[in-house]
């Protein structure tokens, strides 16, 4: 099953439309009413009540523009004050852009050519700018006037709404191309784009919703895009289910390794996330002279004093002494806190190829990963392991520049799959998920997720859904999206920014609203209704 909703490249994009119009015989004219429709809709959501306010609507020559030109007529027979700048001469509308120029001219909207050199109080009059500017087929860098437009846009301190993508931001990968437009909203035509994702893309789009412009739902449901984008239903679906009569033996035993001198709660914070998600039972192995704290932190875990010769760090012989007694551990969470004492090298290369023997699930992050990117070569690891790299790991596991790695999150993904053959969730502001045929990314951009712990609590959260049977795919899923929804929610409520302990505490909730919206489709019940 492919789970989310295909995001699209711009060549993706005007491939549906084309086929919209050629072989479904829907009028262009129709696609571009629809999409001036949902833009002002959400206008007049955000902007409530949209009677008399001032709205100016910055308009290009291209069917950008011409969305703009459908917006505009809207407001005017909502009762918005609302006027054109036109950035380019009414000659140059062409096609359905022209014939929207013509109904607009019907209505008596006043419309004004930008000034030759725009500053921005040309907009101290307005509440609310629309950029109608430039759409996805922008090629090459932003060139005047719409430059100068844009940087005066920015300046003005007014909330921006752009129709499709911000002027100036490039649709496949979110460069933005000289200049572009810092929008607070976005409406898209149809699905998002892949350029909302990456590079600069989360800081200029803003808060983004898809509308429906009338392209069959046949079409949508059968691309094959490149990225899907994931969302709370298909989550739903993802959760275990378990018998009323399952006991905490059915729901596994995650055991997590880490710890060192300085970071101990970090190895406690992963285990009580995997209980947070369902997990039956957690133990955290961890070096003998740090024990005593890794238990104060949490009553629910249980721990194990790996001998480590009062150094704090993980050795072989604590290793050794692990595997004798780790068959009746399900899962295996590897890196929280694990230090980069000298001991641990030797350690990590001899516990790896231990628990690959195994054939048991894996998680590794934080140190796990650091040290696999120094140790190099052929790493053994089992098949169903999942790697979680921040940015920065990622770059060290591939060796290159951790820019080069923001700068196309998608392939390096790819790559760091094509690698190791592990599921990847690379960490970020939408992060990114790969299992080798297929990407998603996680719908949230939430700053106050990059505190510390953060990343140990989604190692918690993964190897927790690992140990109740979910696959590597689905665990990977359905825990970055929990995670991620978790902290949205504390932002959303008022509570970032927060802390790791915070944002492990608020998983459950994230699991409960899921689990219950799932229960109520099964149960054929509407979001409204009460769950018994």
């Amino acid at each position: 099953m492919r789970w989310g909703t295909p995001i699209v490249s711009a060549a993706e994009m005007r491939a549906l439309d084309r086929a919209t119009i050629e072989e479904d015989g829907v009028p262009s004219l129709i696609l571009m009413e629809r999409a001036g429709q949902g833009v002002f809709r959400h206008l007049c959501e955000w902007f409530s009540p949209i009677q008399g306010r001032r709205v100016a609507i910055i308009v290009g020559k291209g069917n950008n523009g011409g969305d703009g030109l459908v917006v505009a007529r809207y407001l005017h027979e909502a009762g918005a004050s609302v006027h054109l700048w036109l950035a380019t001469d009414p000659s140059e509308f062409t096609g359905d852009a022209a014939v929207q120029w013509h109904i607009v001219r019907a209505y008596d909207i006043p419309a004004l050519p930008i000034p030759p050199n725009p500053d921005p109080a040309l907009f101290r009059e307005e509440e609310v700018l629309v950029d109608a500017l430039l759409g996805t087929g922008l090629q090459g860098e932003v060139r005047e006037p719409y430059r100068t437009l844009i940087e005066v846009m920015n300046q003005s301190e007014r909330p921006i709404v752009a129709v499709d993508i911000p002027s100036g931001l490039d649709a496949d990968t979110g460069r933005e191309l000289g200049i572009a437009i810092r929008a607070t909203y976005t409406v898209t035509m149809a699905l998002p784009k892949l350029g909302f994702f990456q590079n600069a893309g989360p800081r200029c789009v803003g808060k983004w919703v898809a509308v429906p412009i009338g392209i069959v739902p046949r079409r949508m449901a059968d691309l094959q895009s490149a990225a899907r984008l994931l969302n709370a239903r298909d989550i739903g679906a993802m959760l275990p289910a378990w018998s009323p009569d399952a006991h905490k033996g059915h729901r596994g035993h995650v055991l997590v390794v880490g710890g060192s001198p300085g970071m101990v709660g970090a190895p406690a914070l992963a285990g009580i996330s995997a209980l947070r998600v369902g997990a039956g039972l957690a133990t955290v192995a961890t070096p003998a002279r740090i024990q005593p704290q890794v238990a104060s932190f949490y009553p629910e875990l249980m721990t194990i004093p790996l001998p480590d010769g009062d150094t704090g760090a993980l050795t072989r012989d604590g290793v050794r002494y692990l595997s004798e007694r780790w068959a009746r551990y399900d899962v295996l969470a590897l890196g929280p806190g694990l230090g980069q004492l000298a001991p641990t090298e030797s350690a990590i290369g001899e516990l790896l190829s231990l628990w690959s023997q195994r054939e048991r699930p894996l998680v590794i992050d934080a140190d796990g990963l650091n040290w696999m990117a120094r140790l190099g070569g052929e790493v053994p690891l089992p098949p169903w392991t999942v790697l979680t790299p921040h940015p920065g790991e990622a770059a060290r596991l591939l060796q290159i520049a951790t820019h080069q790695v923001q700068e196309d999150r998608l392939n390096v993904a790819a790559l760091l799959h094509e690698r190791y053959g592990a599921t990847i969730v690379l960490k970020g502001a939408y992060s990114v998920i790969t299992d080798g045929s297929d990407t998603w990314i996680v719908p949230f951009a939430e700053p106050s997720l990059a505190t510390g712990g953060s990343g140990d609590v989604l190692t918690g959260a993964i190897a927790g859904l690992l140990a109740q049977g979910l696959a590597p795919r689905e665990a990977a899923l359905a825990g970055a999206y929990l995670h991620a929804a978790a902290g949205a929610t504390l932002a959303c409520e008022g509570h970032a920014p927060y802390t790791a302990d915070e944002l492990s505490r608020a998983l459950i909730n994230a699991l409960r609203s899921r689990a219950v919206s799932l229960q109520r489709i099964r149960l054929g019940r509407n979001q409204d209704a009460d769950c018994e």
